[in-house]
């Protein structure tokens, strides 16, 4: 709305993808795009079991149990991040290969494809929590990030 554009994340991403697509090579383009995506999100679940966030925070500055607090929270933030991740990637890859620039998105149209699937809305509510989670993660790592 800033920007003075009405549309949301999943449209301009179709637009783009139906662009890309259109060209010569574009569906081979959007497909490697997916799969980058896809492989950025499983890093980040991978980050996030293995708890490599640790390393970069002032975990000394920190009590045991903040500590431990901060380590669950970065664990489940990440992996749920990671696993939204994977599934924009999946549904780039989907478009490339049906040719429908419509089956791709951002976040939200990931989000929305989730709460179709049977018990859609509790998984959609579990990706929900793990992002706020999340979000609550980055408040410690601004606060004890190492610099």
């Amino acid at each position: 709305m800033i920007s003075g554009t009405d549309r949301s994340q999943s449209q301009r991403q179709q637009d783009i993808t139906a662009a890309v697509m259109q060209h010569q090579g574009g569906r081979v383009l959007v497909g490697v795009v997916g799969l980058a995506i896809v492989a950025c999100g499983i890093v980040l679940v991978v980050e996030g079991a293995r708890k490599k966030f640790m390393r970069y925070l002032q975990t000394g500055r920190m009590s045991a149990k903040t500590r431990r607090v901060v380590k669950a929270a970065g664990m489940t933030g990440t992996i749920a991040r990671g696993l939204v991740f994977a599934l924009v990637g999946v549904l780039v890859l989907v478009a490339a290969v049906t040719h429908k620039a419509s089956e791709s998105g951002g976040i939200d149209k990931a989000l929305l494809t989730l709460r179709n699937q049977p018990f859609g809305e509790f998984l959609m509510l579990l990706a929900a929590l793990g992002l706020v989670v999340f979000g609550g993660y980055g408040l410690c790592e601004a606060r004890w990030r190492k610099v």
